[in-house]
Formats: structure tokens, C-alpha cells, sequence
């Protein structure tokens, strides 16, 4: 008997969903997002996406209360977004962006956290699904509000600055900490793309850049490639306590799905990220 592959938890492949596109237990979830471009998304999604797809806006689905980027929205926030989208904790989620693995991991952390389950993100992105000339849309389809009620959140799946602080002060050793941004940015040999941001990295942290996980084509690693990135490159045990972080929160949800993959119970996202621990305090006059 073969033994069943993790990752089929995890992704779902274009021709799978195109067999599953009328299927009206499945969401799908067009999750674009554009470093430095934050309206192009809509804009993508407006010209072309998959049919039925809804927009989940990173830049507006955040919690815009603080000046941070990118922190996970409010709870009300996100039950108005799944109330309006006729969304409910039974439906499969399936999530994609631009590339395959570059915000759809951030959207598939935010619908987790608020208690979905069933959640898979299309392996190879809308970059993928057309170069196979499968079906898109302009369309928008009208959708019935649901009566989404919020179950539980997994709320101790980000940790505060503060927790982060006290941690690397008590040196815990069964603690990991990563750094999902590019090699550059993490030993601070580039300038950061948001301004008032000192280089460098978090103490104690180690470098695994968010794109590690994908092969050439923007698919996902196979298992066996995911563990040896992850564990036996960097010494990373399964039962250790591993923090993520990235520049503002969004591609630390990269190594965080690996993780998850490959079976890590205790991973958390550091949302402040390099956005909040790396600010350069500004001379008052």
C-alpha cells in the first residue's frame, strides 16, 4: 500500500480543481498581492481570474488601526469579508496568487487562524493555470451572503514583539527563530524596500528566504526536498518551537506552510516582522 503523500493535505493541482470548479462546497480565493503595488491585485483580478474566485484584498483585510503593514484584521474584519462572500466554515478553501507561493501562504495563515480547516492553496499560482490554457473570467459572480459565525481562532499562532524579546533574552534553546527574507536583505547588504528600516536581522535568527520552498516551474518542493531545506540544512527538529518572520509578515507564511507540511505542531508568525522590529527611531526636534 502506498503511503500517502502530505502535501495532498496541503495543495491541490490545476487540472484537480478544474475537475472541482462546480463543486459548491469549494471557495476559491484569488490572493494576489504586489510588493510596492498594493491596487494591482484588484486590477489583475478585474482583467482575468479563475471563475467564482473572490477577492481577498491583503492591503484592505489587515488591521488598519495600526501603522504596521500587513497585521491580521480584526475579527470583525474578517467576518464581514466571509459573511459577504458567502462563506462558512465547511466550505474547502482554495487559495491562489500571482506565482503560486508568494502571498497565497499569508491568506491561507489568516483563514487558519480564524478556524477554517479545509484549506488548499493551487500549486503553481494563476501563472500555472494559464500556461495549461485553462478557463478564466472577467466575470464576477454574485454571491449570497452567509451567516458565518466565528468558531474559534488559533490565536496562539503569532507571537508579540515583546514575547519575541523575552525568548531571545532567556535564550531558549529549543527555540528557532527564521528570517523568511532573501539572503540581501537578511545579512543587510541592500537597503530595505520600506522606508526608516534599519538592516540587518533578528538575533539568533537564521536565514531560509520564502522562495526555497518552490522549484523553477513556482511549484511546491516534494517532501523529502522540504525536509532537507528546512530540517537538515538549518538543524531544525519537529518539536521545536520555531518563530517566522519576513518583512511585514506576509512571506514568513511561506516557511510556515512548509512547516506545516512537514508536521511542526508549535510554529508561530511574528506579524511585526522586520516592518515593527526593525524601525529606526527618528530624532525628534
Amino acid at each position: 500500500m502506498a503511503l500517502k503523500n502530505p502535501l495532498n493535505n496541503y495543495i491541490i493541482n490545476s487540472t484537480e480543481l478544474l475537475a472541482l470548479k462546480d463543486n459548491e462546497k469549494i471557495k476559491i480565493i484569488d490572493a494576489r498581492w504586489f510588493l510596492n503595488e498594493p491596487n494591482k491585485g484588484q486590477k489583475e483580478y478585474n482583467k482575468s481570474h479563475l471563475e467564482g474566485a473572490i477577492f481577498f484584498d491583503l492591503e484592505k483585510l489587515s488591521d488598519n488601526s495600526i501603522s504596521l503593514p500587513h497585521m491580521i484584521p480584526k475579527k470583525d474584519k474578517f467576518i464581514n469579508f466571509a459573511k459577504k462572500n458567502g462563506l462558512n466554515h465547511e466550505h474547502q478553501i482554495i487559495i491562489y496568487d500571482q506565482e503560486g507561493f508568494f502571498s497565497s501562504t499569508r491568506v491561507w495563515f489568516t483563514f487558519m487562524f480564524f478556524g477554517f480547516k479545509k484549506i488548499k492553496i493551487l500549486n503553481g499560482g494563476i501563472k500555472k493555470w494559464k500556461k495549461l490554457k485553462l478557463p478564466t473570467t472577467n466575470v464576477v459572480k454574485k454571491i449570497i451572503k452567509s451567516n458565518f459565525n466565528l468558531k474559534t481562532t488559533a490565536s496562539n499562532n503569532i507571537i508579540s514583539k515583546k514575547e519575541l524579546e523575552k525568548i531571545i533574552i532567556n535564550k531558549k534553546s529549543n527555540t528557532k527563530i527564521i528570517d523568511a527574507r532573501p539572503e540581501n536583505r537578511y545579512f543587510g547588504n541592500v537597503e530595505e524596500p520600506r522606508p526608516n528600516l534599519k538592516k540587518g536581522n533578528i538575533m539568533f535568527s537564521i536565514n531560509i528566504p520564502f522562495d526555497s520552498i518552490i522549484d523553477n516551474n513556482s511549484s511546491i518542493k516534494n517532501f523529502s526536498q522540504l525536509e532537507n531545506i528546512i530540517f537538515t540544512k538549518n538543524k531544525i527538529e519537529k518539536n521545536n518551537i520555531i518563530i517566522c518572520y519576513c518583512g511585514s509578515g506576509v512571506t514568513a507564511c511561506n516557511i510556515i506552510f512548509a512547516l506545516n507540511i512537514l508536521g511542526c505542531k508549535n510554529v508561530k508568525l511574528y506579524d511585526g516582522s522586520w516592518a515593527e522590529w526593525g524601525k529606526i527611531k527618528l530624532s525628534q526636534n
